[in-house]
């Protein structure tokens, strides 16, 4: 009311003095009215040091600890499952099972051969059997040699009954020519040349062929005279001594294709490697398995994680063991983070972080989470309250008091919470802050420090709004 009052009276109190002669120049206008504006009342603060810490929110996704696909080494017939999704099971026990009977013929018959074998090593030390033996190998080789004989006497006979086989290759040519010829030129003539070629030509094809199958028989039967005589010519080397080892070599062959039949065997029950909590399931009662599939998926969540991704910059500012919260649907949960990735995403460009939640057994894995974390810190920094910052064109500046005045300090701002943010640059621990809030606080208007107040007393809003600063043109033009 004041203002407004000296405001009328000026006009009139400079045409008096025009009147007079010594005139109301601009300048005297305006130092008129800033010595009739009453000074505002505020209160101040000084900067104090603390540690900051900066949070943003992410969106991250549970993991267990440690999760196991379940791949069966054999496949076949399921016989029965024993668990279900979201079952417990403990490391060992059976998760599903294999028929099992043709591998366990095969283990049957791998037992005999190791047994078979053992007591040929048995009767071959104790020399018991090397009469019986020397006799079952005679037999055999004599049985050989009549075979032979007899293959090839057939041989002979059928020789004799004139088959030639000079003859019966040139027949074949000629049937063979007569084909080419006919494809070549159908006609008469070489239709006659191919029936007639033909006709000699089936007429040795039989003969040939039993003298071919006499052949092969003859051969046939040498073969098995050789293998014969060499097995007759390694037992002969055994008992000379010359190859004492083969017996033990055999035993170590049986035995070794009897331990893997019964590994095969094992494979037909497939157990946990895990303790956990079964996630997924793919096998089913009687219905055939192979092994490119998982059939059961174990998470192991004693232990809960939640993975994010992060900027390069903020990867920078966390830390191993800071805390982390995570909220799913109406529940917090407290965790920490226990890795920070080194190495960007090729797809995102960004960095893995995880935490561990304290207990987070009732989540399930791949939900997503909202996760609050630090992102930046400030230890025993230069703090201001926030409710005393103002912004102009994106700078901050505050108001500091000096000889009566507010005089307006650019500021350069760190790291920021709730309350308070560091500064970097513009302040020192000296400098008087004020802490209030007023319409009239410009630079270099004249101020009545009331008190040192605390800074829980600073009034005024965060992030407060610039009032314009009054110019000179706009003084005059109100005087």
């Amino acid at each position: 009311m004041k203002q407004t009052l000296t405001r009328r009276v000026l006009p009139l109190f400079c045409a008096a003095l025009l009147t007079s002669g010594s005139g109301c120049a601009p300048q005297a206008q305006e130092t008129a009215l800033i010595e009739e504006t009453p000074a505002i009342s505020v209160s101040t603060l000084k900067p104090t040091y603390a540690s900051l810490q900066q949070y943003a929110t992410f969106a991250g996704k549970i993991t267990p600890d440690e999760s196991v696909s379940v791949m069966g080494k054999i496949g076949g017939t399921v016989l029965q499952t024993n668990f279900e999704v979201g079952d417990s099971v403990k490391k060992g026990q059976v998760l599903y099972v294999i028929d099992p009977s043709d591998i366990q013929l095969s283990v049957d018959q791998a037992k005999i051969a190791y047994e078979t074998a053992l007591k040929q090593v048995e009767i071959a030390e104790s020399g018991s059997g090397d009469a019986l033996t020397e006799l079952q190998y005679k037999t055999s080789l004599d049985t050989a040699q009549q075979n032979y004989e007899r293959a090839r006497d057939n041989l002979e006979l059928a020789t004799d009954d004139d088959f030639d086989m000079s003859e019966f290759r040139k027949v074949r040519k000629r049937w063979k020519d007569a084909v080419d010829a006919y494809d070549k030129d159908q006609n008469d003539d070489t239709w006659s040349e191919l029936m007639d070629a033909e006709d000699k030509y089936y007429d040795l094809l039989d003969d040939y062929a039993y003298e071919q199958s006499l052949v092969t028989a003859l051969e046939n039967a040498y073969t098995n005279y050789e293998n014969v005589l060499e097995q007759y010519d390694i037992y002969k080397k055994q008992q000379t001594g010359e190859n004492q080892e083969t017996f033990e070599l055999q035993r170590q062959a049986a035995e070794n294709a009897y331990q893997q039949a019964l590994q095969q065997l094992s494979y037909t029950q497939v157990t946990a490697p895990i303790d956990g909590v079964i996630e997924e399931k793919n096998v089913s009662t009687h219905a055939t398995f192979g092994t490119n599939n998982p059939a059961y998926v174990i998470s192991n969540k004693s232990i809960v994680n939640v993975e994010f991704s992060v900027s390069a910059d903020i990867a920078r500012s966390m830390a191993i063991g800071d805390a982390v919260e995570v909220e799913s649907g109406n529940t917090v949960y407290q965790a920490e983070i226990v890795e920070i990735g080194n190495a960007a995403s090729s797809s995102s460009g960004l960095f893995t972080v995880k935490a561990q939640l304290e207990d987070g057994s009732d989540l399930f894995t791949g939900v997503s989470v909202k996760l609050t974390a630090i992102t930046a810190k400030a230890e025993n920094a230069m703090t201001i309250p926030l409710s005393t910052v103002y912004y102009e064109s994106g700078s901050a500046y505050v108001y500091v008091a000096k000889d009566g005045v507010a005089v307006k300090t650019p500021v350069v701002l760190g790291v920021s919470d709730n309350e308070r943010t560091e500064v970097l640059e513009g302040l020192s621990e000296q400098d008087e802050l004020i802490g209030t809030w007023n319409p009239n606080l410009n630079d270099g208007v004249a101020i009545t420090v009331v008190s040192a107040s605390s800074e829980e007393e600073s009034s005024s809003p965060s992030q407060q709004t610039v009032p314009e600063e009054s110019t000179d043109a706009d003084l005059s033009q109100e005087g």
